[in-house]
């Protein structure tokens, strides 16, 4: 009979340790009753941002280093439970949370990546939150993140709590993309300098503190594919005004001359900048080729950006105008040619030829061969001529 209670005994023990398993990943068993405070579970679903492009420097967009569950009630901090170890077992299941028994209401905030050991329990949620800062968006390896429960208007273990909860980053990002067809010979993308940005932020959205503008913030580019390049920073919330201008410096080397160009915060088809970089929020500006030489880093600050809006006339081309790919113009005569690079063939009679086709509105100086190479001969013979009217542009194949 001894051996027969010692396994009973044994299975017994291992019925009361199987018994919190379930599919989800638990906090503690709910209380059974006894002497112990009572609880109930809340359960917890989390939502993470996704990181997009891989970033330029080591920070992890998504990933979750630590996470906190601070417990609010009555707007009091009541407890902190670090919670990070069941997140990473939970293998993106849903978390059950012990929460104690009570007739107030009570609001969950997570917090991910961020230290919370300096929120002293009993403070009220307004000052506990302002104090959730970072001092420098640049020397964080990992995002700060935030999301709050829906405000319950108690916990009982006999109710069902069960709610979602989305985690927002508390930092922006400006990101680079040069994508491009160009030679390394015709263009090098060779990285950017974001100046007057915020340093200090909040985990939670609470505004924007006293700002701490960084003067520069550098980023080498990443190659994502052998035709797109990226460089990025990431910042904390930021006012962009005449008092603190943000400006991206692009720096390039064009046809082997090291230059800058510059871009504001002017979004596509709009002439007035962005007030304000909010968090979660990603800034993407989108080079192609670049045709042109930049300035210097001094030169470069001052002035138009690069990206400036700017209105433009539009010329329609007919059929015998089609070909006429390269125009350039004072915005108010044009002179256009089928290519600025020419490029001749052999024809049956050994003779090189290339066919130069011009266009232009100009009825006073019209347009004129100045130069050519030795042995060119024109057919025809004119070098020059003039449009018939300003409406009226003809089209001349020398």
């Amino acid at each position: 009979m001894k051996r027969i209670h010692n396994i009973l005994y044994n299975l017994l023990l291992i019925a009361g340790l199987s018994s919190c398993v379930t599919d989800n990943a638990l906090d503690d068993c709910p209380n059974q009753g006894g002497n112990e405070t009572a609880t109930a579970q809340v359960v917890l679903s989390l939502s993470i941002p996704d990181g997009q492009l891989p970033p330029t420097r080591v920070v992890s967009e998504s990933e979750v280093n630590s996470l906190w569950v601070l417990e609010f009630e009555n707007d009091i901090l009541k407890e902190k439970i670090d919670i990070t170890a069941k997140y990473n077992n939970a293998n993106g299941k849903r978390l059950y949370i012990a929460i104690e028994e009570t007739e107030h209401p009570v609001i969950l905030s997570i917090v991910a990546n961020q230290n919370v050991s300096s929120l002293d329990i009993g403070t009220e949620k307004e000052v506990a939150l302002q104090k959730l800062t970072f001092d420098n968006a640049q020397t964080l390896k990992y995002v700060p993140m935030y999301g709050e429960t829906v405000e319950f208007e108690n916990i009982n273990r006999d109710n069902s709590y069960d709610t979602s909860v989305e985690l927002v980053r508390a930092l922006t990002k400006i990101e680079i993309q040069y994508s491009s067809t160009q030679t390394e010979e015709e263009f090098t993308f060779l990285g950017i300098k974001v100046l007057n940005t915020n340093a200090k932020g909040y985990v939670k959205s609470l505004g924007i503190p006293t700002q701490t503008s960084v003067k520069s913030v550098a980023a080498d580019p990443v190659s994502i594919n052998s035709k797109l390049k990226t460089a990025s920073v990431y910042i904390a919330e930021t006012n962009n005004n005449e008092s603190n201008k943000i400006q991206i410096l692009v720096h390039g080397r064009y046809k082997g001359t090291d230059c800058w160009y510059r871009l504001d915060m002017i979004k596509e088809n709009e002439k007035d900048e962005i007030t304000i970089l909010k968090r979660n929020y990603k800034y993407v500006f989108a080079l192609q080729n670049v045709n042109f030489l930049g300035r210097t880093e001094s030169d470069v600050m001052e002035g138009d950006p690069d990206n400036k809006a700017f209105d433009a006339r539009l010329m329609t081309l007919n059929a015998e105008e089609a070909d006429i790919l390269d125009i350039t113009t004072d915005d108010e005569y044009f002179l256009g040619v089928n290519s600025s690079t020419l490029q001749s063939t052999v024809n049956d009679g050994g003779l090189c030829f290339a066919k130069l086709k011009i266009l232009t509105n100009n009825v006073f100086q019209g347009w004129a061969i100045v130069d050519a190479p030795e042995g060119v001969t024109f057919n025809p013979g004119t070098t020059g001529g003039l449009a018939n009217s300003d409406e009226q542009r003809k089209v001349e194949t020398v």
